[in-house]
């Protein structure tokens, strides 16, 4: 049985259970669909469906969990233990949910490739769970998941990463950085990071460009990766509104690679999943890829819904108030989207 030492997977679902999250971090830049559904509750999965789906379809699945919070959906675990019966997951977390406690305990180590443990350090301070993190942390660690601490490269907190990293150490975690996309004092990340951030993060100026400059280079989201929507709306990436199916009805994967159309990817799959990008350059080869409409029509289509009352409209009155005032009153926001998503 392919198992953690060699995952051997066909393709990779990018699954957001929900937007809710029980932290409030200001530098979370997850887009504004995530911020517009921040409140909303987390809705169950439906595992017969989910599975159903994923069985037609005769692949093998890594299912990378991810939100929002996704440790906040009520059934997240019994949809693990399912899963993992045929398939791989994997996990971003905050790892700060009760439930993550009952995922140690009933899921096997064997069938998680990886847990990505978001440390939001000043949050978690704030909202007194680091203790919480640290001692989910060591369990799953000790159970044998492959888990992982990270920090997002917010700049002013870089300044204290040798004090964090040293408290960390001293608990037994090795934590990391992540490269931060967003603004700061009008800089834009992760552009804007100094060489000794940039060491910090260990990374170089042209992994910044190579990573998440990723216009025209091909891409095999929509071949064998995409995202899926809470509502369970399968889309080719965050980035690209063509729909692949819904994952409660049946999936469709395109049959050829892509090039990127956005000037600035923050998902960047053949570099977070080098597997499978290697799989479909062997499969279809890297001749005649597809150019995808950019990231202005689905903007357009966002905004539309902000305004207008749609037949599925996922907003509520006050969150499309909020949403609209942010998107509005907020210049450099507007013109990050336009420079960097068009």
């Amino acid at each position: 049985m392919s198992n953690l030492r060699n995952p051997q997977y066909d393709a990779c679902l990018h699954l957001a259970t929900s937007y809710q999250c029980n932290l409030e971090c200001n530098y979370c830049i997850a887009g504004i669909r995530y911020v517009s559904d921040i409140f909303t509750k987390a809705d169950p999965i439906n595992i017969s469906a989910l599975k159903k789906t994923l069985n037609n379809s005769n692949k093998i699945y890594r299912i990378n969990f991810t939100g929002g919070e996704p440790f906040l959906t009520p059934n997240i675990v019994e949809a693990c233990i399912e899963l993992t019966k045929k398939h791989f997951i994997a996990f971003n977390s905050n790892l700060t949910p009760k439930k993550v406690e009952e995922f140690a305990e009933k899921i096997n180590p064997e069938r998680v490739l990886s847990i990505d443990a978001s440390c939001h350090i000043k949050e978690l301070e704030r909202r007194n769970l680091l203790s919480r993190y640290i001692h989910n942390f060591l369990l799953c660690k000790n159970r044998g998941f492959n888990i992982r601490a990270i920090e997002v490269g917010y700049p002013p907190l870089l300044k204290e990463s040798d004090k964090y990293i040293k408290i960390f150490l001293e608990k037994g975690i090795d934590l990391t950085f992540s490269p931060y996309l967003g603004s700061y004092k009008g800089k834009f990340y992760p552009d804007s990071y100094s060489e000794k951030e940039l060491k910090i993060l260990g990374l170089t100026e042209k992994d910044i460009i190579d990573w998440f400059h990723q216009y025209g280079k091909l891409c095999n989201a929509g071949y064998n990766v995409c995202i899926i929507y809470p509502d369970g709306d399968i889309r080719y990436c965050f980035f690209i509104n063509k729909s692949l199916g819904n994952i409660y009805e049946g999936i469709k994967f395109n049959d050829k690679l892509i090039r990127c159309p956005v000037k600035l990817c923050n998902c960047p799959v053949n570099i977070y999943d080098p597997y499978l990008f290697r799989k479909a350059i062997s499969e279809v080869g890297p001749y005649d890829a597809e150019w995808i409409q950019p990231f202005k029509n689905r903007i357009k289509e966002y905004m539309k819904n902000l305004f207008f009352e749609r037949k599925q409209n996922y907003l509520i009155d006050n969150t499309r108030k909020l949403i609209i005032e942010k998107v509005m009153s907020n210049k450099f926001l507007r013109k990050y989207l336009f420079k960097h998503w068009i």
